[in-house]
């Protein structure tokens, strides 16, 4: 008989947002719990286009914390097929033997959470073991609580970090600080400059707290 056929293999499923980290070391844990090679994989959208700075600082991240961890870090174009379609090909290219996902529907894996695509996903993958991970699913929890987020910076003054839009900072360095960019929350029914600093930052998403217009540190 052949072991090697029942060799496990874990691959790990992310997505653009907050949530990759703590899928790749739930992943990472249980790949050196039963001593099995770790694979993660993003499906990327067809067009390049659809790319930007942020999702390529997620992407940097996630790389760095799966080589990190001993994986293998794969990138596959989605190129019009469906995410369980390009998920379960990759599992039988490297025989996987069990597969982490998260509860989290963000752009371009929004059927996840509007679909059938864990059905899709496990008529795809056979015998494949299917570990479906809680995630906080915080950006849409800011859609309650929050405006719609826009681009800006937060500039350092004297000390403060303030908050400027693009066109109000010239690019320019204060004290030798570079400025911090990110998306900014404004809280609803308020008419100040309060709210939550999204910046990335190794893959992993942080909410730093802005009250009248100056990042507030915890």
């Amino acid at each position: 008989m052949d072991m090697d056929r029942h060799k496990e293999s874990i691959l790990v499923c992310v997505h653009y947002g907050p949530h990759g980290q703590r899928l790749i070391q739930r992943g990472s844990q249980l790949a050196k719990l039963i001593g099995a090679p770790l694979r993660v994989l993003t499906v990327a959208p067809a067009r390049r286009e659809e790319y930007n700075l942020e999702k390529e600082r997620y992407v940097a991240g996630w790389r760095k914390q799966t080589e990190e961890a001993g994986g293998e870090f794969l990138v596959r174009k989605c190129s019009g097929n469906k995410a369980a379609d390009v998920i379960a090909e990759t599992a039988r290219e490297f025989d996987v033997t069990q597969i982490v996902i998260g509860r989290a529907s963000q752009s371009f894996w929004h059927e996840i959470t509007h679909g059938d695509f864990v059905d899709d996903l496990l008529n795809r993958i056979g015998a494949i073991d299917l570990h479906i991970v809680a995630v906080q699913r915080y950006p849409e929890m800011l859609e309650e609580t929050h405006e719609k987020g826009f681009t800006a910076l937060l500039v350092p003054r004297g000390g403060r970090y303030v908050l400027a839009s693009q066109k109000e900072h010239d690019g320019g360095r204060s004290g030798g600080k570079p400025a911090i960019e990110g998306i900014f929350f404004r809280e609803l029914d308020t008419d100040f400059d309060s709210g939550l600093f999204k910046v990335v930052k190794d893959g992993q998403a942080e909410y730093l707290k802005i009250v009248q217009g100056e990042w507030v540190k915890k």
